[in-house]
Parts: C-alpha cells; sequence; structure tokens
C-alpha cells in the first residue's frame, strides 16, 4: 500500500473541526465526517479487497496494459463510497496520478473535512507544484489537534518556501520532531517528487515496443535490469525481464544477431546466482577480445557492468574504449539515439581517463538527451580549483544547468555561492535551494553520504540564522 497511507493512518482518532478558514478542496459538502477511527476501519477493510481485486489484475501490468488495469480498479472503486475511493486512491498514487487524484476529490465530495483525505489532496496539490491549492490545506492540517505529521515536514514547508513564507517553512521544520521520523520524510519525499513509477514508464515502452520502435525496446530491456523501486533500491524485476525478452524474441527472428546474442547470455543474466563472467562474454562472442560490441547495446551495458562487478580485477578500459568507441560514438549520435551506447561510452571514457571524450560524451547527453546525469559530470570536471575565482564559461555553465534541470540543488547553490563570496548565503538563496533539495535530497550524496535529509537539517538552519540575522525573527 502506499506509504502516504500508512502516514494518513498514523492520525489515529482525532478530528479536523469545521469552520476554518480555508476551504475545502471539493465543490460538494453534504455528509458528516465519519470519526476517524472508523474511517480507517473502513479503508482497511476496502484496501484488502482491493488489494484482491487489483491482484487479478497483474498480467495486465507488464504486457503494455496498464492503463487497462487502472481503468477497471477506477470503476470498482466508483462503485463504493468515500474509504473504497480513497484505499484504491491510494494504489494508484505512483502509477497513476491523475486518477488517482480524482478519486480522492471525489472521496473529499462524499466525505468532507476527513483529516486522511484532506492529507492526501495536500500531497497531490504538493506533487503538481500546485501550492496554491496545497497551502490552504497544509495550514488546516497545521492548526488542527492533528498537526502535520512529522514524516511530512519537509513536503509541506515546500509550499511555505515556494510561496515565499520563509519564516513558515522554518518555522514547520523547527517545530517537527522530524529527527526521530526523518527515514518517512525521506521516502516521503520520494513518494511526492519521485516522479512516474518505474511499472508506468515500463508500460510506455512496451506499447512503443510493440509498435516497432526499436529505442523503446532497449529501454525496456535496460529497465527490466535496473528497476528502481525507489531512490535507494534498485535490482532486476524479474516479470519485467521475463516480458521484454518475450517481447524481444517476437519481433527478432533466430538468426538476427541481437536475438542470438541475448539468448546465448540469458541463462547468466536472468539468474543472477550463476554470475556472468568475461569468459562468458568470450563465449557468446561479445565485447572481449577481437569481438564485437552487441548489436542491442542494451545487452551491451548490462553484460559489460555484469561482468565488471564480478571481476577480481577490472577490465582494460583503455583497450575497451579503443576497440568499441567509434560503434558507440556512432550509436549515440545517430538520428534515432542511442542512450545506453552513450552511457557505456562515457563509462569507458571516465576510466580510461579520456577527459576530452569525456567532455564531449557529457555534452551530448545533457544538450541532447537531456539527461541531467551527463549535466552533473560536465559541471564536476570543469570545476575550478579550490579558492580560485570561477570564469565566465563556467559560471555561464552553471546558469544553463540550472535553467535546464531547476529541480536540481547543485547548480543553485554553487551560483549563489559564487555570488557570496567570502559572506553568508542570502534566506532567498537558501531557500531556492531548499526547494530543490527537498524534491530531490541530491546534496546529501555530492557531500559524500546516503541520500537523507542531512543536508535538509543543515540548509534549515542556515535560513532560521539568516532570516534573524535579516531582521525577520523566525517563527509560525
Amino acid at each position: 500500500m502506499l506509504f502516504a497511507l500508512a502516514v494518513a493512518m498514523s492520525f489515529g482518532a482525532s478530528a479536523i473541526p469545521r469552520g476554518l478558514d480555508a476551504s475545502a478542496p471539493a465543490a460538494a459538502k453534504t455528509t458528516a465526517r465519519v470519526p476517524a477511527g472508523n474511517f480507517i476501519d473502513q479503508v482497511q477493510a476496502e484496501s484488502q479487497a482491493a488489494e484482491d481485486f487489483g491482484r487479478r489484475h497483474l498480467p495486465l501490468q507488464f504486457s503494455g496494459r496498464l492503463d487497462q488495469a487502472v481503468a477497471e480498479l477506477v470503476a470498482y472503486a466508483e462503485q463504493g463510497g468515500a474509504a473504497r475511493r480513497f484505499a484504491i486512491g491510494n494504489m494508484l498514487w505512483s502509477m497513476a496520478p491523475e486518477a488517482s487524484l480524482r478519486l480522492h476529490r471525489s472521496a473529499d465530495a462524499l466525505q468532507p473535512e476527513q483529516p486522511e483525505i484532506l492529507f492526501e489532496l495536500a500531497l497531490h496539490y504538493t506533487r503538481k507544484d500546485d501550492c496554491g491549492a496545497a497551502l490552504p490545506l497544509w495550514t488546516r492540517l497545521r492548526a488542527s489537534p492533528i498537526g502535520i505529521a512529522d514524516t511530512a515536514t519537509y513536503v509541506a514547508a515546500y509550499c511555505y518556501l515556494a510561496l515565499g513564507d520563509l519564516r513558515g517553512a522554518a518555522a514547520i521544520v523547527r517545530d517537527s520532531n522530524v529527527d526521530s521520523r526523518h527515514v518517512g520524510a525521506e521516502k516521503m519525499s520520494y513518494e511526492v517528487f519521485g516522479g512516474p513509477s518505474e511499472l508506468s514508464r515500463f508500460g510506455q515502452d512496451y506499447r512503443q515496443a510493440s509498435r516497432g520502435d526499436r529505442a523503446a525496446l532497449e529501454r525496456l530491456l535496460a529497465r527490466s535490469f535496473d528497476w528502481h523501486g525507489d531512490w535507494w533500491n534498485a535490482a532486476p524485476q524479474a516479470s519485467a525481464q521475463d516480458a521484454a525478452i518475450a517481447l524481444a524474441r517476437a519481433q527478432w527472428s533466430p538468426q538476427q544477431r541481437e536475438r542470438q546474442e541475448w539468448d546465448c547470455l540469458w541463462p547468466k543474466l536472468r539468474d543472477r546466482e550463476q554470475g556472468l563472467g568475461y569468459d562468458d562474454l568470450e563465449r557468446c562472442r561479445v565485447i572481449v577480445g577481437n569481438h564485437p560490441y552487441p548489436a542491442s547495446s542494451a545487452l551491451g551495458r548490462v553484460a559489460l557492468g555484469r561482468a565488471a562487478a564480478r571481476a577480481t580485477q577490472p577490465p582494460d578500459f583503455v583497450a575497451l574504449l579503443a576497440r568499441h568507441g567509434d560503434t558507440l560514438r556512432e550509436r549515440a549520435r545517430s538520428e534515432s539515439g542511442d542512450l545506453e551506447a552513450l552511457r557505456v561510452l562515457a563509462y569507458l571514457q571516465q576510466n580510461a581517463a579520456d577527459a576530452a571524450g569525456l567532455a564531449e560524451s557529457d555534452e551530448l547527453g545533457w544538450k541532447r538527451y537531456r539527461d541531467e546525469r551527463f549535466a552533473l559530470s560536465r559541471i564536476r570536471h570543469a570545476e575550478p580549483a579550490p579558492d580560485t575565482v570561477p570564469d565566465p564559461a563556467y559560471r555561464a555553465m552553471l546558469a544553463q544547468a540550472a535553467q535546464d534541470f531547476p529541480h536540481a540543488p547543485l547548480y543553485p547553490m554553487l551560483e549563489a555561492v559564487y555570488r557570496a563570496g567570502d559572506g553568508d548565503l542570502p534566506a532567498a538563496d537558501v531557500a531556492r535551494i531548499l526547494q530543490a533539495e527537498t524534491r530531490t535530497l541530491d546534496l546529501s550524496i555530492r557531500s559524500g553520504g546516503l541520500r537523507s535529509h542531512s543536508q535538509l537539517k543543515a540548509l534549515y538552519r542556515h535560513l532560521d540564522a539568516m532570516l534573524e540575522k535579516e531582521g525577520a525573527k523566525p517563527g509560525g
């Protein structure tokens, strides 16, 4: 069940009183609020029934028919009342955001002033960056006996920042107990800002690939081996792997090199317990020695990565780059494009210390493929030495990255640091960085740690200090 549901269910028996200034989000308000305990009992019962109903639709999820599964779940939800719509709205939170929002809105219309529903609506509007709609809900929740759940501290504060209430944002964080619930708060950032689910991306690629889109087929195969459950967990997904290879085999004849190479390596790739090494690449006549790069770029990235991870010694990156660089470069620059080829090319260039080649690949990945990972690499490798004033070209590069990737916190932070020089970052700059960090938790990784709230906490402490220094006493 959606993480947000678990948070909402922790509200217990308290209730938001009627008569708050902010208007409720749905138009029809005719039904009295159900006591929280009773509503949660109803939701739990409906959740079990909905999961049983949804389980029968699992075959649709990895066959390009996710939309059909969603439509049938929505139809089932609309046959019930507020609790069923709420429960299924939570089930669809990541795989069908708009359907989830419609169900939560209809639950609110049937069961107004229910705090669990208001909480979900606040999350929805925050996710859509509609803080004008979200902030009244966060304000009502904060003023109620229930308050804002500690795990929602940062996403609620995000909307205060977005609408310019820096003191309100700082007060929410300062008054919360988020340190003791930081894992939940970090997961909440992912739930709200993590983007479309892997399942929905897989479904979109599957439909495109089934119509003959080769690039979509490559993405489909690659995704099945690198399935991100969230920001912290990625692993092969067995059902996705089986669906992807079945579709590929249906499109490739047994005589095609793509089919032969995948079939040769598939048993070792599919069963991680067997392991895959350089001897398997030699046996299947790909990548190593004088053998060519696989016809499928997705296979090349997966197989090379798996073999290199298992090996006791790293591969000869210089030799691999010399052998396959032209092939990878040609694919990456082709009219149809090939992101998987570009990723391997950049990987080889970085490990072979080919700085000039890596800069070209990073530029291509950034400007053509709009992939922020390449922009980050380009910025990092062009960064001036410590205590060196950045030149105009680097400052322009930073500004472009901030414009192209507005939700990445590193670029506005570097811009602000260079502007401030030896001085403190102004509160307005800190607020901008905080919004981006709430969406990604990226700065904690850049500082050498795991993706966590560590930099958020540090930035909020700095915001408190700067608000006081600038003459605006923090507080709600």
